[in-house]
């Protein structure tokens, strides 16, 4: 069973300030440089919410509990008076390097995710109603927890994936705000509660309070089965919280997980020179594997992209390994199983090469980690792209819920992403 509760939550208060002032991208995924660009605002949630990489989680947290005072002092943020769920919904163009990585079957001029949110209550979960299927660091769970205890606030939600084919949940958030999503409108005749604009994504916020209308959403969860698409260490935090006693409740985002608006892609890696060195990495690959093959050139994001997709079309199980000029694909045995990609990677990576996930760089698409491994400027100072093939959100789900093994440490990027400061609550389901 799934109990996914109505919460007062805070959300920016456009009365006070422009909500677009006010949000910032999802924590983890913000560069020190982009941080100090969102917090120029005093009440942007980039004050407390992220923690600056320099700055020790003690020191972090106890700013983090100031500022937010300040900013709820400052009433940019307001509280419902009542209980509600709230449905999000964000209108987004993806990047051009990401485009590039999309079935062009798939490909759309602009996508539209809704999604309802409410307090995932723990202590009411059901036995595999929910499933994590990657791994998370341990460290990076207990910022979160110490961030969460000392504020007793749950931030931006986790995403969370059902499997609905009816849509039934979809349809009736759409009748209920009068919102056209198939036409790509994203206007509705019930006003939201806050719009912000993100770099050039839109986020727009609706509250759902009538209690009829409360009930029947309540009941359409109750029955569904959770895949954590995004938010893992958010998530482990507030497991960590609930198994040590204290009770919690994280906001949570339900997509359908078959939605065409939900973007799957693989995180892909880069290995500094100072780590190991690519051609080091070539040769232990040869020992470690019965394929490896150089991929003929001319090597480019785009040639890197097509065997990625002939990878998964054929079924071939691995990885691509190049430094930008030379590129090789390195081959395990063929497998229907999405994660078995990721498996052989960290298993040569962790297990021969003795390499600390905590010392890879992830980015997000073929392109990207091209640029990254060209930027070196001399012998000695490039590193190793390494590469994925795409995923499927049945094949994650099968994996999940079939077997229980989780995959690698960040090895799932979900567009598109909320924004931090939206909407946030109390962590404590009681209060």
């Amino acid at each position: 069973m799934v109990d996914l509760s109505p919460t007062r939550a805070w959300h920016p208060n456009p009365s006070v300030a422009d909500p677009s002032e006010l949000v910032c991208p999802v924590y983890d995924t913000l560069s020190d440089a982009e941080l100090i660009r969102f917090a120029r605002h005093p009440s942007n949630a980039a004050q407390f919410v992220p923690r600056p990489r320099t700055v020790p989680v003690d020191e972090f947290v106890r700013s983090a509990v100031g500022r937010l005072e300040e900013a709820l002092r400052a009433r940019a943020y307001q509280r419902d008076e009542r209980p509600s769920y709230y449905v999000y919904g964000i209108r987004y163009v993806p990047p051009v390097d990401i485009v590039e990585t999309i079935a062009p079957a798939a490909r759309r001029p602009e996508y539209l995710l809704l999604g309802l949110v409410g307090a995932l209550d723990f202590a009411k979960l059901g036995h595999d109603s929910v499933a994590l299927h990657e791994r998370t660091f341990n460290d990076r769970v207990d910022e979160r927890v110490a961030l969460t205890d000392a504020t007793g606030t749950t931030f931006a939600p986790i995403l969370a994936g059902y499997h609905q084919p009816d849509h039934r949940l979809n349809d009736e958030l759409e009748r209920l705000l009068g919102l056209d999503r198939r036409g790509l409108s994203f206007t509705s005749t019930v006003p939201p509660v806050a719009e912000a604009t993100l770099d050039g994504t839109t986020h727009r916020l609706w509250r759902i309070d009538d209690p009829e209308a409360v009930e029947f959403l309540r009941s359409i969860v109750a029955d569904l089965r959770l895949l954590i698409l995004d938010g893992h260490h958010r998530f482990t935090a507030a497991a960590h919280r609930h198994y040590e006693g204290r009770p919690t409740a994280p906001l949570t985002m339900l997509v359908n997980g078959q939605d065409r608006a939900l973007q799957l892609l693989p995180w892909h890696r880069v290995l500094p020179v100072t780590t190991v060195p690519f051609e080091e990495m070539v040769a232990a690959a040869r020992k470690e594997f019965p394929t490896v093959l150089s991929v003929e050139p001319p090597v480019s994001p785009a040639s890197a992209i097509l065997r990625l997709a002939e990878m998964r079309a054929e079924g071939h199980r691995g990885f691509l390994a190049t430094d930008g000029e030379s590129c090789y694909e390195v081959r395990g045995a063929a497998s229907d199983d999405v994660g078995a990609d990721f498996d052989l990677l960290h298993g040569f990576l962790e297990g021969r090469l003795r390499v600390d996930p905590h010392e890879l760089e992830f980015v997000r698409s073929p392109r990207a980690a091209f640029d990254r491994v060209r930027a070196g400027h001399g012998p000695g100072e490039v590193g190793t792209a390494l590469l994925l093939p795409s995923l499927t959100e049945h094949g994650i789900e099968v994996r999940a819920f079939g077997t229980g093994a989780v995959m690698a440490h960040k090895s799932t990027m979900f567009l598109p992403k909320v924004a931090e400061g939206m909407l946030f609550a109390p962590a404590d389901p009681r209060a």
